[in-house]
């Protein structure tokens, strides 16, 4: 899985393109191999507030464009959150070393497949408001 962006992953709505990108700019700092602990510690804070952030952006836009399948993104945006806010109390627990590779494995893996799915899904609802 790729921690970069493609163009492949472009929705064609500026925002949520700039936003898709910049989540995947962070994972890329995390899947660089080790790192410093305090750049992991703040590219998850990262990770957790522009998700945060994000999915309130989207889930707006959704509703406004009244995106039938509203309720099951609104799920899905809820397990990355609570993933997110998991992995992040285990990196300040320290107890996994190889946490960080996780991290951005999963996580990275998550977001394009979102991204290309899920996000891909609700364009035309959004577009059209």
């Amino acid at each position: 899985m790729t921690t970069h962006w493609l163009c492949e992953y472009e929705l064609g709505h500026p925002e949520i393109d700039r936003d898709h990108r910049a989540l995947i700019e962070v994972l890329a700092i995390l899947s660089m191999g080790y790192c410093d602990r305090d750049l992991v510690d703040t590219q998850v804070k990262i990770l957790e507030r522009y998700v945060i952030d994000h999915f309130e952006h989207e889930e707006s836009l959704m509703r406004q464009g009244g995106f039938p399948e509203l309720a099951h993104h609104l799920d899905l945006h809820a397990q990355f959150r609570a993933d997110v806010k998991r992995m992040r109390a285990e990196w300040v627990a320290g107890e996994n070393p190889d946490l960080q590779a996780e991290i951005a494995a999963e996580l990275s893996h998550w977001l394009i497949n979102h991204i290309q799915g899920a996000d891909r899904a609700y364009i035309p609802w959004i577009l059209k408001t």
